[in-house]
């Protein structure tokens, strides 16, 4: 989403549980990050009042996991908060390095604020050309195989470490193929998001 006109938002959601409930929360936080987002420069800020929106209508058994990045064409690097989500990999090419970047936080919905905002903070990942940057849901590190084996962030990072000189698109593209060669014949049992970008 557009911030304003030098800042880029990326985000990325998983909500705990499936069906209807699921995806009437998932819209809530939706709109509600949008609202925030539009007027806070800080990542870490909006998760906060979003859980605080959120909080009072999340069930007991449910969360949202997210991560929320904010792009700014002035500066090399992104801004970064973590609510509880898997960590992005940060692929760095000058030395082909592939690393999870993790910043303390905590999922939206199972703490009114007080412990929440503590943990949540913005994280500075700076970023330099050809850098990519990677984020996913739990859907594809913990595919399953024939053997009940989980795909795992191991095999992401060498997927992305593969792959990431080629560009963002094909960081999606091999993650996608391993991960299908791995799961075999075996039913995908939860859904897949992936975002990769990459510093021009």
């Amino acid at each position: 989403m557009q911030v304003d006109p030098e800042r880029l938002g990326v985000v990325i959601a998983d909500v705990s549980g499936k069906g209807v409930p699921a995806s009437l929360i998932m819209a809530i936080c939706r709109s509600v990050l949008r609202a925030e987002a539009a007027r806070n420069p800080s990542p870490a800020d909006v998760f906060r009042k979003v859980n605080r929106q959120l909080y009072p209508d999340i069930k007991e058994d449910m969360f949202i996991s997210m991560a929320y990045l904010i792009l700014n064409h002035q500066r090399d690097g992104v801004t970064l908060a973590r609510a509880g989500h898997d960590a992005p990999l940060l692929y760095k090419r000058q030395s082909q390095t592939v690393t999870p970047v993790k910043p303390p936080g905590m999922v939206v919905g199972i703490d009114s604020g007080n412990v929440f905002d503590r943990l949540t903070t913005d994280f500075a990942v700076p970023l330099e050309r050809d850098d990519c940057l990677v984020l996913y849901t739990d859907g594809v590190t913990e595919t399953l195989n024939a053997e009940g084996d989980e795909f795992g962030v191991d095999r992401m990072m060498q997927s992305v470490r593969a792959s990431a000189t080629n560009g963002a698109q094909a960081i999606v593209k091999r993650i996608i193929e391993d991960v299908r060669d791995f799961t075999g014949s075996v039913p995908q049992n939860d859904d897949i998001t992936l975002i990769a970008i990459r510093k021009t």
